[in-house]
């Protein structure tokens, strides 16, 4: 699947959501996805964003 997505290449994602692995951001594709790989998009991403790079900590909170 990783060998797919090349840079320039726009990939679109149904029935996917994002997992929390190990304080780290998974992409996590169901049975019923799909991963498509089409011809490049005419947009530009804002790579001063990734979220991928932050970690996270799960906290849970309880209510009184």
């Amino acid at each position: 699947m990783v060998d797919l997505m090349k840079e320039g290449s726009t990939v679109i994602l149904l029935n996917a959501k994002i997992d929390m692995f190990k304080g780290s951001m998974r992409l996590a594709v169901d049975k019923w996805g799909r991963v498509e790989v089409t011809e490049p998009a005419d947009f530009i991403v804002k790579e001063d964003n990734n979220l991928s790079l932050i970690e996270y900590v799960l906290v849970n909170l309880v209510e009184e």
